[in-house]
Protein backbone atom coordinates (compact mmCIF):
# COMPACT_ATOMS: atom_id res chain seq x y z
CA UNK A 1 0.00 0.00 0.00
CA UNK A 2 1.65 3.01 -0.86
CA UNK A 3 2.37 5.86 1.52
CA UNK A 4 1.54 9.73 1.54
CA UNK A 5 4.75 11.44 0.68
CA UNK A 6 6.21 14.08 3.17
CA UNK A 7 5.74 16.52 4.66
CA UNK A 8 2.82 14.68 7.14
CA UNK A 9 0.29 16.48 9.24
CA UNK A 10 -1.28 14.11 12.03
CA UNK A 11 -3.84 15.47 14.49
CA UNK A 12 -4.91 13.46 17.89
CA UNK A 13 -3.55 12.60 21.01
CA UNK A 14 0.06 11.77 22.64
CA UNK A 15 1.27 10.67 25.75
CA UNK A 16 5.21 10.97 26.42
CA UNK A 17 6.60 9.14 29.31
CA UNK A 18 9.59 9.92 30.17
CA UNK A 19 11.60 7.11 32.42
CA UNK A 20 15.43 6.33 33.51
CA UNK A 21 16.58 3.19 31.63
CA UNK A 22 18.26 0.00 33.36
CA UNK A 23 21.66 2.13 32.22
CA UNK A 24 20.51 5.10 34.64
CA UNK A 25 20.11 7.11 31.26
CA UNK A 26 16.74 9.00 30.22
CA UNK A 27 14.74 6.96 27.65
CA UNK A 28 10.87 6.45 27.93
CA UNK A 29 8.02 5.92 25.48
CA UNK A 30 5.57 7.50 23.37
CA UNK A 31 1.84 6.83 23.33
CA UNK A 32 -0.04 8.12 20.03
CA UNK A 33 -3.42 8.14 18.74
CA UNK A 34 -3.65 10.26 15.70
CA UNK A 35 -7.08 10.24 14.36
CA UNK A 36 -6.90 12.73 11.57
CA UNK A 37 -4.60 14.16 9.43
CA UNK A 38 -2.33 12.86 6.46
CA UNK A 39 -2.73 8.94 7.95
CA UNK A 40 -5.39 7.94 11.13
CA UNK A 41 -3.02 5.16 13.40
CA UNK A 42 -1.53 4.60 16.77
CA UNK A 43 1.89 4.51 17.84
CA UNK A 44 4.10 3.16 19.97
CA UNK A 45 7.68 4.98 20.46
CA UNK A 46 10.22 3.77 22.51
CA UNK A 47 13.48 5.17 23.18
CA UNK A 48 16.21 4.00 24.80
CA UNK A 49 19.08 7.07 25.77
CA UNK A 50 19.14 11.09 25.34
CA UNK A 51 22.01 12.71 22.99
CA UNK A 52 22.67 16.43 22.74
CA UNK A 53 20.91 16.07 19.16
CA UNK A 54 17.54 14.41 20.76
CA UNK A 55 15.82 11.23 21.57
CA UNK A 56 17.25 7.92 20.18
CA UNK A 57 14.58 6.17 18.92
CA UNK A 58 15.40 2.42 19.23
CA UNK A 59 11.37 0.74 18.59
CA UNK A 60 8.73 1.88 17.25
CA UNK A 61 5.39 0.23 16.29
CA UNK A 62 2.43 1.08 14.23
CA UNK A 63 -0.72 0.06 13.30
CA UNK A 64 -0.60 1.24 9.36
CA UNK A 65 0.83 -0.20 6.60
CA UNK A 66 1.25 3.22 4.84
CA UNK A 67 2.89 4.61 8.24
CA UNK A 68 5.43 1.44 8.53
CA UNK A 69 6.06 1.93 4.48
CA UNK A 70 6.23 5.68 4.74
CA UNK A 71 8.40 5.58 7.99
CA UNK A 72 10.84 3.01 6.52
CA UNK A 73 11.09 4.95 2.94
CA UNK A 74 11.31 8.80 3.68
CA UNK A 75 12.54 8.91 7.49
CA UNK A 76 14.41 5.08 7.84
CA UNK A 77 12.78 4.65 11.11
CA UNK A 78 12.35 1.16 12.46
CA UNK A 79 8.57 1.03 12.38
CA UNK A 80 6.89 -2.60 13.06
CA UNK A 81 3.69 -3.50 12.95
CA UNK A 82 1.95 -3.92 15.69
CA UNK A 83 -1.96 -4.16 16.73
CA UNK A 84 -3.39 -1.29 19.49
CA UNK A 85 -5.94 -1.42 22.03
CA UNK A 86 -6.49 2.66 22.80
CA UNK A 87 -9.17 3.55 26.47
CA UNK A 88 -9.73 6.73 27.87
CA UNK A 89 -6.87 5.21 30.67
CA UNK A 90 -5.50 2.20 28.78
CA UNK A 91 -3.02 1.85 25.66
CA UNK A 92 -1.71 -1.74 24.96
CA UNK A 93 0.55 -2.83 22.11
CA UNK A 94 0.57 -6.21 21.05
CA UNK A 95 2.66 -8.10 18.25
CA UNK A 96 0.64 -11.53 17.60
CA UNK A 97 0.56 -13.06 21.66
CA UNK A 98 3.39 -11.16 22.86
CA UNK A 99 2.15 -7.99 25.04
CA UNK A 100 4.63 -5.06 23.72
CA UNK A 101 3.80 -2.75 26.55
CA UNK A 102 0.58 -1.99 28.85
CA UNK A 103 -0.11 1.64 29.69
CA UNK A 104 -2.52 2.40 32.59
CA UNK A 105 -3.25 6.40 32.61
CA UNK A 106 -4.60 8.66 34.89
CA UNK A 107 -4.49 11.80 33.03
CA UNK A 108 -6.84 15.26 32.77
CA UNK A 109 -8.26 16.64 29.35
CA UNK A 110 -6.60 19.59 28.20
CA UNK A 111 -3.86 21.72 29.61
CA UNK A 112 -1.51 24.56 28.69
CA UNK A 113 -0.50 25.30 25.07
CA UNK A 114 2.93 23.74 24.67
CA UNK A 115 5.27 23.58 21.37
CA UNK A 116 7.50 20.52 21.79
CA UNK A 117 10.49 19.53 19.19
CA UNK A 118 10.32 16.17 17.73
CA UNK A 119 14.19 15.87 16.87
CA UNK A 120 14.39 12.59 14.97
CA UNK A 121 17.71 11.31 13.61
CA UNK A 122 18.41 8.75 10.95
CA UNK A 123 20.50 7.50 8.39
CA UNK A 124 18.40 9.86 5.55
CA UNK A 125 19.64 12.60 7.76
CA UNK A 126 18.17 14.60 10.53
CA UNK A 127 14.23 15.90 10.16
CA UNK A 128 13.23 18.46 12.75
CA UNK A 129 9.17 17.78 13.74
CA UNK A 130 7.34 20.55 15.64
CA UNK A 131 4.58 19.14 17.76
CA UNK A 132 1.85 21.33 19.37
CA UNK A 133 -0.23 20.25 21.63
CA UNK A 134 -2.40 21.21 24.72
CA UNK A 135 -1.13 19.37 27.88
CA UNK A 136 -1.27 18.67 31.32
CA UNK A 137 1.07 16.43 34.25
CA UNK A 138 -0.45 12.57 34.29
CA UNK A 139 0.80 9.48 35.95
CA UNK A 140 1.24 6.41 34.21
CA UNK A 141 2.01 2.91 35.07
CA UNK A 142 3.78 0.79 32.91
CA UNK A 143 4.07 -2.83 32.45
CA UNK A 144 6.50 -4.29 30.35
CA UNK A 145 6.57 -8.17 29.96
CA UNK A 146 9.94 -10.10 29.96
CA UNK A 147 9.40 -11.44 26.49
CA UNK A 148 9.01 -7.92 24.90
CA UNK A 149 11.52 -7.06 22.58
CA UNK A 150 12.64 -3.81 24.91
CA UNK A 151 12.03 -5.36 28.41
CA UNK A 152 15.73 -4.73 28.55
CA UNK A 153 15.29 -1.41 28.72
CA UNK A 154 13.64 -1.24 32.10
CA UNK A 155 11.16 1.23 31.65
CA UNK A 156 8.52 -0.55 33.74
CA UNK A 157 6.93 1.11 36.70
CA UNK A 158 5.21 4.45 37.51
CA UNK A 159 5.92 7.34 36.27
CA UNK A 160 5.16 10.82 35.88
CA UNK A 161 4.60 11.80 32.07
CA UNK A 162 2.84 14.50 29.58
CA UNK A 163 -0.81 13.63 28.32
CA UNK A 164 -2.51 16.12 25.80
CA UNK A 165 -5.22 16.27 23.10
CA UNK A 166 -5.61 18.64 20.43
CA UNK A 167 -2.25 17.26 19.20
CA UNK A 168 -0.89 19.15 15.83
CA UNK A 169 1.92 16.74 14.79
CA UNK A 170 4.53 18.01 11.51
CA UNK A 171 6.59 15.92 10.32
CA UNK A 172 8.78 17.25 7.26
CA UNK A 173 10.83 15.97 4.30
CA UNK A 174 14.23 15.17 5.98
CA UNK A 175 17.24 17.59 5.33
CA UNK A 176 20.07 15.65 3.52
CA UNK A 177 23.37 16.26 4.62
CA UNK A 178 25.62 17.26 1.98
CA UNK A 179 28.76 15.03 1.46
CA UNK A 180 32.01 17.49 2.14
CA UNK A 181 34.01 17.34 -1.51
CA UNK A 182 37.91 15.62 -0.60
Amino acid sequence: MPHPPAPWHLNGELVVVPALTSARQLGGVMLANYTSGTLVYRELIVFSHATARGMVVSHIYVDSEQSLSGGHEIWQLPKELAEFEYGDRTFTARQGETTLLHAKLRRRRGGLPIVIPTPITSPAGQTIGRARIKAAPALVDLQIPHNSPFAHLGLAGRHVALAGDDLRLHMPKPRVREALAP
